[in-house]
């Protein structure tokens, strides 16, 4: 194994620790279907926000299969677009005549027990849909530390994901239509799920530590500001590391991903000092 690759493996280790692979003593099965579900919305605060499109499709983690294509526009009631919004999602005030107010737009999309949105904080809030739910932004991080970036599109980029079996589907779409970002967030599951799953003892297994991580803050894999911005946090400095969680007023996400890499710090110091001792 090569240091880099042998530097990987330990990173891996550290933030999705492999378990030993045991048998189940239960005979139902766990659920294998995510709902993985996208919204747009008219860009204002979330408490004046509204939702303009509902996009899902469903996967099957067991079989890999992605089907049952959903999406609808919504009835914004009134709220007006934010520009910025209008010019990201193109939807127009003239496409969302007639279209359905929320409550029955959003009731055909429930009942799944498992959702995934790329940004689970901004969908499920929004959707208020009764089940559990996986982030894969932060599920993202987690399998693939080392790539460029994390946004949706950036990891169809830099994974590379295969869009090819979804692509007949995007037809009259484009990034930021609710649809098409389900659909390339269902391919970004999967890939992750083929990521992770080998380091789980089952799917039950992967899915309750997959949610268990999506409600936690996002273990970054570099810092977003300051004078070791871009700089992989493992190569961060632990007094600033040290600095940055004393630091009233810090992101929560940044406290969280520091607090992370100093204690692996300490487990690579405590093992580099047992071997120096070893010889």
């Amino acid at each position: 194994m090569t240091r880099a690759n042998g530097d990987l493996h330990d990173t891996m280790q550290n933030i999705f620790p492999a378990v030993p692979v045991t048998l189940s003593l239960f005979t139902e099965a766990a659920p294998t279907i995510v709902r993985v579900i996208d919204t747009e919305t008219a860009g204002q605060r979330f408490e004046d926000d509204a939702v303009l499109e509902i996009g899902s499709v469903d996967l099957d983690l067991a079989t890999g299969a992605i089907f049952n294509p959903m999406q609808t526009l919504v009835d914004p009631a009134g709220v007006e677009i934010n520009p910025h919004a209008r010019r990201v999602h193109q939807i127009s005030d003239a496409m969302l005549l007639g279209a359905p107010p929320f409550t029955a737009a959003v009731a055909p999309f429930a009942g799944a027990p498992f959702y995934a949105a790329q940004r689970a904080e901004f969908d499920r809030p929004r959707l208020r849909l009764t089940g559990r739910w996986l982030c894969t932004h932060k599920l993202a991080l987690r399998a693939f530390p080392d790539i460029k970036a994390h946004g949706l599109q950036s990891l169809v980029k830099y994974v590379p994901l295969d869009l090819t079996e979804v692509r007949p589907q995007f037809e009259g779409l484009h990034p930021h239509r609710a649809l098409y970002d389900a659909l390339c967030t269902a391919i970004l599951l999967r890939r992750i799920a083929e990521e992770l799953l080998p380091r789980c003892q089952d799917l039950a297994d992967f899915l309750e530590r997959a949610e268990r991580v999506s409600n936690e803050p996002a273990l970054l894999a570099k810092l977003r500001f300051g004078k070791h911005k871009g700089v992989p946090l493992r190569d961060v400095p632990a007094d600033y590391l040290e600095w940055l969680i004393r630091e009233p007023g810090m992101d929560a996400d940044a406290v969280y991903s520091a607090r992370h890499h100093l204690s692996a710090k300490e487990v690579r110091g405590a093992r580099a000092d047992r071997t120096v001792a070893a010889h």
